[in-house]
C-alpha cells in the first residue's frame, strides 16, 4: 500500500512576502491574515528563510520591552508598525527547515519535533516553494472519513490487491475499525486480508470475522500500521 506523503497534506495556498519586505509590511501580514509566519522568498519562489511572530520577538528590542511573554505580540505590534527601518531579510531566520513533497509524513513529523518547530516549508528540487505543512496537517490521515477507509479496503486491497470478489466478504468501517465479514463463497488468507487492511491510512484497528468454519471469531483489534 502506498505510504502517505508530505504532498497529500500540506497547504498549497500559502502567504508569502519578499525579503526587502519592511517589518511594517510583515506585521500588517501577520496580524490581517491571522497567521503565525510567512515565508520569505524570491523572484522565482526560491525560499529564502520564514519570518514568524517569535523572530520578531527574539531580534527586534523594542523600549526595553521583556519579561512575560504573555501578551507580547498584542503588546508588540503597534510599536513594530513604527519601527523606522530593517526589512524581513534582516529578521528572518535562515536558511529555513525544508521537506520534499515525497517525503513520508513519519519524516516530516520527525524534523519538526527535531528542530522544535511547528511548520516544514515544502520545496522542489530547486528549493522552489511548493506548499507548506504544519504539526495539525499531519493529524489528517487519522481523521479520514470512514466511507473513504472502506472504500479504500474494498477495491485497493480486497479488489485490486487479492484479487477477492466483492461479495465474498462484507465491509465495515466505524470510527477508523474496519470489521471484515465472511460471506458464503470466500476463499482465501485472511491473515493477508486482516494485514493489509490495517496498513490502509486511517485505519486504527481491524475485527477479523473471517473464518473457513462457518464460526464468528472476534480477535482484538489490530493497530493499525504506522
Amino acid at each position: 500500500m502506498r505510504q502517505w506523503q508530505v504532498r497529500d497534506v500540506m497547504t498549497t495556498d500559502v502567504i508569502t512576502a519578499s525579503g526587502d519586505a519592511s517589518v511594517a509590511e510583515i506585521v500588517t501580514l501577520l496580524t490581517e491574515r491571522r497567521i503565525s509566519a510567512v515565508p520569505i522568498t524570491d523572484s522565482f519562489d526560491v525560499v529564502l528563510g520564514v519570518v514568524s511572530w517569535t523572530d520578531l520577538h527574539e531580534k527586534i528590542e523594542l523600549g526595553g520591552e521583556g519579561g512575560s511573554r504573555t501578551g507580547w505580540r498584542r503588546r508588540w505590534t503597534a510599536p513594530l508598525l513604527q519601527w523606522p527601518h530593517g526589512t524581513a531579510a534582516e529578521v528572518m531566520s535562515a536558511p529555513p527547515l525544508t521537506i520534499e513533497a515525497g517525503a513520508p509524513l513519519a519524516a516530516a513529523a520527525r524534523m519538526m519535533r527535531r528542530g522544535d518547530v511547528g511548520r516544514l516549508l515544502v520545496v522542489d528540487d530547486e528549493s522552489r516553494l511548493l506548499g507548506i505543512v504544519t504539526r495539525s496537517d499531519l493529524l489528517k490521515m487519522h481523521d479520514r472519513l470512514d466511507a473513504v477507509i472502506r472504500d479504500e479496503v474494498v477495491h485497493r486491497v480486497l479488489g485490486d490487491t487479492l484479487r477477492i470478489p466483492a461479495d465474498t466478504i462484507q465491509v465495515a468501517v466505524d470510527d477508523g475499525v474496519v470489521t471484515l465479514t465472511r460471506r458464503a463463497g470466500w476463499r482465501g488468507s485472511a491473515g493477508t486480508a486482516i494485514a493489509l487492511s490495517a496498513a490502509v491510512p486511517g485505519v486504527t484497528g481491524v475485527v477479523d470475522r473471517l473464518t473457513t468454519s462457518g464460526k464468528r471469531l472476534r480477535r482484538p483489534a489490530v493497530p493499525a500500521a504506522r
